[in-house]
């Protein structure tokens, strides 16, 4: 019912809208002119009402995943999601968005690898924008082993979106296979950290994490320049925004971690 007041209200406000729209030229020009205004600016309506159309066919196209999504029937929003992307091979990054968050939440892994292996080899440009979202289910059920491969494959790949993240992935997995020099390499790779806090700090955790002993006061005096430029309040506030991509949501753990580390009492 809310999402159904939503779409009435639009509807009225952009009708008053249109109204406000059509009669402003008398105010400007006179009664008399109006007919004139218009012949010369046919476009104006159309263009307000291919937009009215538009957003209109939007809700009506996804009014079934609204309301799935409202009740957490994540199940339907898979279903719907798969006879589209499957089916009839409307494949768009806001479809396999939703359908891998919607997998991740009903604990279906392989069915977002399979959904990886697909959007792979049906829609290479898609995949390219989405690597980072088949993340976490790689790194749910894989080995050690077989993750090494997959993201040393990814970090050589130019074309895939978010190579910082990739990295940071990349570095995760060595870490925890103990191989910390090589941790260490990677992480030093990433580079654009300046306007990314969340990036920035965990980066110098891993770098902490994988370094010797002796290379760690270096490394202290970084994150001590770090939490003067960011307080913990600010990291806060960007980290919650930074949620709402699933890979950074997988990586909360680690991110608090790295948290506790700079503004805590924490060591490694």
């Amino acid at each position: 019912m809310k999402y159904k007041l939503i779409i009435i209200f639009f509807n009225i406000f952009m009708f008053f809208s249109f109204l406000t729209l059509f009669f402003m030229p008398i105010t400007i020009f006179g009664l008399g002119q109006i007919t004139e205004f218009w012949l010369n600016n046919w476009f104006l309506p159309l263009i307000f009402f291919v937009i009215i159309l538009v957003i209109n066919l939007f809700f009506i196209f996804n009014w079934s995943i609204i309301n799935y999504t409202k009740t957490g029937n994540w199940d339907g929003v898979a279903a719907i999601l798969e006879k589209r992307i499957y089916e009839k091979k409307f494949i768009t990054y806001s479809n396999i968005r939703l359908l891998v968050y919607s997998y991740f939440l009903l604990g279906k892994e392989n069915k977002i690898k399979n959904l990886e292996k697909y959007i792979k080899e049906k829609k290479r440009s898609i995949y390219n924008k989405t690597f980072l979202m088949f993340c976490c289910a790689n790194l749910i059920s894989d080995s050690n082993s077989n993750l090494q491969i997959y993201f040393e494959e990814a970090a050589n790949n130019k074309s895939l979106k978010g190579m910082d993240w990739i990295l940071i992935n990349y570095a995760f997995v060595l870490i925890s296979g103990k191989e910390f020099d090589k941790a260490l390499t990677i992480v030093e790779k990433i580079e654009k950290v300046k306007n990314n806090p969340v990036l920035e700090l965990i980066k110098l955790y891993f770098m902490y994490i994988a370094s010797h002993q002796e290379d760690r006061e270096n490394i202290n005096l970084l994150k001590d320049k770090f939490i003067k430029k960011v307080s913990a309040v600010k990291f806060d506030k960007k980290f919650e925004i930074e949620k709402g991509d699933i890979h950074i949501l997988f990586l909360s753990k680690i991110i608090n971690q790295a948290k506790d580390w700079a503004y805590g009492t924490s060591v490694v």
